[in-house]
């Protein structure tokens, strides 16, 4: 009798939970079309659900989407209206989209090859058919600038449609002669309007590095598994080392951006004869490559041995720029009590930004070395030994207190060193963060305004983690637009007018960034982005 009622009880919970579940329905108008017609397909949930409860995203393989019409029938009812274009011919199904706790029952179309079964009349009327049959458009190409320096950095950017190759295959760029291609980062997904249709899109990015002047022709880019869908090419003027470049040919560097510092390890002016100096020179290039940064020469001073330690090369793609740095250590052991000094260091380069040569030094440095001096007295065998038994004793009442005390700062130490690993990347970036408005302030201190204003600039995209181009791009425009003005007027007027950073470096000490943040939609906004 109990195993009775106990059946009735699941029976009636089962009916109530299937009874609460959203019931979805799913048609189509047509069940047959031909390729490149559409059909509606309609789904209708029996609930007031929200707008953004259904997702479309499994339609975006085989379909492209038209503009979605959401209606409430009544308020027991929800009802999606999704016009789709079949992409290819066959039978298609149509998948099943998910609403709410419920989904809906995939369905089988027809998709008919309207022009197989035509026969062409005239080579006009062939040529029609088979455009109809080649997608619209899949691949598009863009290129940052269509003037350049030989061996001036640009940037290639291909966008193709996600659905043109299901194995996601890069695009294929053919080899110039003349062009350097370097690939850089991933490929970056997104949702977007694309060929007039709102679809996914890949977007990858590279590195072109001319490599003689003149005229050259980039060809365009052509997908892994259509080589007759190709983007547009580009014609690219190449011009040479301009004649107000410092430097020789081969000293050519064009950069957004050169700095060079370095660090010496132990930070002082004096040394003991035999002790190591070591010197970390790091030089950092703003649209170069690695190979494009120039060697930094082991200098040969009279009884000093010199010798390179190591060297590391690193650069990184981050907001459409390329960051490249070589890290080299020098070490300097004086031979003898001697005064030395280490020479300076000077790169021409040419500023890609404000079309001028530049030079990027580290100062010379004067070091002196002294002879550790020696005790030769003797000193009496007793005595010695003595002091040595003495000293025994000494360490052995000591040694429990030095290791009690040891493990007391480990023990304190350890939580402060996991926090400091915890929080690196946010130490680090505040660092180079420091670094740049060090850069910044020196600029403006030295009243050289083109300098203040690429500082300014990188200075600016890394605190606001956003690629700046302009100042009135800035954020904080507003609040030092006199200030900005008259640092762009100094730059680019052509009248040589006198500009104190001073000003501007005060008015930047007390602004306050605040990152725009985008506005949310509202709901019933979701699909307004969708094209027939």
């Amino acid at each position: 009798m109990k195993l009775y009622h106990y059946c009735l009880y699941s029976l009636a919970a089962l009916c109530c939970s299937s009874a609460l579940a959203v019931q979805v329905t799913g048609n189509v108008d047509v069940q047959s079309l031909d390729l490149g017609n559409s059909l509606t397909y309609t789904l209708t949930a029996d609930a007031n659900l929200n707008d953004d409860a259904l997702d479309i995203r499994p339609l975006f393989k085989d379909f492209i989407i038209g503009n979605l019409q959401i209606t409430h029938p009544s308020t027991t009812n929800t009802s999606w209206a999704i016009p789709l274009q079949p992409v290819s011919a066959g039978e298609i199904t149509i998948p099943a989209l998910k609403i709410a706790d419920n989904e809906s029952q995939p369905i089988e179309i027809t998709v008919n090859d309207a022009n197989s079964n035509q026969i062409a009349t005239t080579d006009q009327s062939s040529q029609e058919q088979t455009e109809a049959l080649q997608p619209v458009h899949l691949l598009e190409s863009q290129i940052s600038a269509e003037s350049a320096y030989k061996d001036e950095l640009l940037t290639y950017t291909v966008t193709m449609a996600k659905r043109a190759d299901p194995e996601n295959r890069p695009p294929v760029i053919p080899q110039t002669e003349g062009l350097k291609i370097i690939p850089v980062g991933d490929p970056v997904e997104d949702k977007e309007i694309f060929a007039d249709h709102y679809q996914e899109t890949l977007a990858y990015n590279y590195i072109v590095i001319p490599e003689k002047t003149g005229a050259l022709t980039l060809p365009g880019a052509t997908l892994a598994s259509d080589n007759k869908q190709i983007s547009d090419e580009h014609i690219i003027e190449i011009k040479s080392v301009p004649s107000s470049f410092h430097g020789t040919e081969k000293e050519w560097l064009p950069s957004a951006g050169i700095t060079i510092e370095d660090r010496w390890e132990p930070q002082t002016s004096y040394t003991k004869t035999g002790q190591p100096l070591t010197r970390t020179i790091t030089l950092t290039g703003i649209n170069n490559v690695s190979e494009q940064l120039p060697d930094i020469p082991t200098p040969a001073i009279a009884d000093v041995k010199v010798y390179r330690d190591s060297e590391k090369n690193e650069q990184q793609y981050q907001n459409g720029m390329l960051i490249s740095k070589k890290t080299i250590k020098q070490v300097f052991v004086p031979e003898k009590n001697i005064t030395f000094v280490i020479p300076e260091i000077r790169l021409n380069w040419w500023n890609t930004i404000s079309d001028r040569p530049q030079i990027a030094s580290l100062d010379e440095r004067k070091f002196m070395a002294s002879i550790i001096a020696t005790n030769t007295k003797p000193v009496a065998s007793s005595a010695a030994t003595i002091k040595t038994s003495s000293n025994v004793e000494m360490w052995r009442s000591l040694l429990p207190k030095i290791l009690f005390i040891a493990g007391g700062i480990i023990a304190l130490l350890t939580p402060i060193l996991a926090i400091l690993w915890y929080y690196r990347k946010a130490l680090r970036m505040r660092y180079e963060r420091y670094q740049l408005w060090k850069t910044l302030k020196r600029c403006c201190l030295t009243n050289d305004p083109l300098l203040a204003y690429q500082a300014l600039l990188v200075w600016a995209s890394q605190r606001c983690a956003q690629p700046f181009t302009c100042l009135e791009q800035l954020p904080f425009y507003t609040q030092v637009k006199a200030e900005l003005d008259e640092l762009q007027m100094a730059c680019f007027s052509v009248v040589t007018k006198e500009w104190n950073g001073r000003k501007l470096l005060r008015r930047l000490a007390h602004i306050s960034i605040v990152k725009p943040k985008p506005t949310p939609k509202s709901p019933t906004d979701k699909f307004d982005k969708f094209i027939c």
